[in-house]
């Protein structure tokens, strides 16, 4: 049944001066309870947890209604289908403090998805100053379901007072593949923006990651995927 009701954002867990904000878009046919439950148990002393629960708004536009209600400084991005390590918002905050010219910082993924590469900036495990996200125009809605986490970070390298960088010690784990689906003219549109950047970070640099890239675009990898996990929607992160 569709929820017709906005009922978001909502605020599972509330601190009066929060030094950090946890925004997580969901829909509500959708659980958040398990991300909700492994954020209780963080290290960190002082943050919030935003759920943006409304099914009328698109994953971009979800996210900037968080971001636009946070009150902390900083924001970390994740999913209703993760679940961050207890050291999640220590290590972020960790790592702006040591850093003062940090502007957004994104970390690994592990689990039934895997991220270990640099700037494509997935955004599951994602972290930024809050007014330099909004100055540059939040996450944008032309991108909404495929690399929109990807295009943040590209602007967010491109027009902000900082700078980015990538933290392996950043961790979260993703429990199940991916729920996005290649987008190719979503895909072409970001080649056509960013043509630089795409070719520096997208396009792989050696013929086994060429081949690779070739199978996972013509949906082999997204086949084999659905066989090993038994879901029909599952596609590998070539993200």
């Amino acid at each position: 049944m569709t929820n017709t009701t906005v009922d978001s954002p909502l605020w599972p867990i509330d601190h009066p001066d929060p030094d950090i904000s946890v925004v997580i878009p969901t829909i509500p046919s959708n659980s958040h309870d398990a991300v909700v439950e492994s954020l209780r148990e963080q290290t960190a002393d002082a943050y919030e947890v935003i759920v943006v629960d409304d099914a009328t708004l698109d994953i971009c536009e979800a996210r900037n209604e968080g971001i636009r209600a946070a009150r902390g400084e900083l924001v970390a991005l994740t999913d209703d289908d993760c679940l961050p390590p207890r050291d999640w918002l220590s290590k972020i905050l960790a790592a702006f403090d040591r850093d003062p010219e940090l502007v957004c910082l994104e970390g690994a993924v592990f689990g039934g998805r895997t991220y270990d590469g640099e700037r494509r900036y997935v955004g599951c495990n994602l972290a930024f100053d809050r007014d330099t996200a909004l100055s540059v125009g939040g996450f944008r809605s032309t991108f909404a379901g495929w690399r929109d986490d990807t295009e943040f970070g590209w602007r967010m390298e491109r027009d902000a007072d900082g700078h980015c960088a990538y933290h392996d010690e950043v961790r979260m784990h993703h429990p199940d593949p991916p729920r996005a689906t290649l987008d190719e003219t979503l895909e072409a549109r970001l080649k056509q923006e960013y043509p630089d950047r795409y070719e520096t970070v997208l396009v792989p640099d050696t013929l086994t990651g060429r081949v690779n890239d070739w199978l996972w675009r013509k949906g082999v990898w997204n086949l084999v995927d659905t066989v090993r996990y038994g879901l029909p929607n599952a596609i590998r992160s070539n993200r």
